[in-house]
């Protein structure tokens, strides 16, 4: 009988790219957001609720990200 494949179980990091100012400031400084659909207020934040789903699937890969020893945690 032949194998089945299964999916990754890794998850996509699709998107990090545009959260990461984010994810550090908790504002989309150079509208990179609006690449993914995603709407911001007048400070250039994104909702909490699109935050939150956001950080839930890239907070993981955001953390794992090198950083200068000077910068801190983040």
């Amino acid at each position: 009988m032949p194998v089945t494949r299964r999916a990754g179980k890794r998850r996509s990091t699709d998107g990090l790219d545009q959260w990461f100012f984010v994810f550090s400031s908790g504002h989309d400084f150079f509208d990179e957001l609006a690449d993914l659909g995603i709407e911001t207020e007048a400070y250039h934040c994104p909702s909490m609720e699109d935050a939150e789903s956001a950080w839930r699937r890239l907070g993981d890969a955001f953390l794992e990200i090198p950083r200068h020893p000077e910068q801190g945690e983040p």
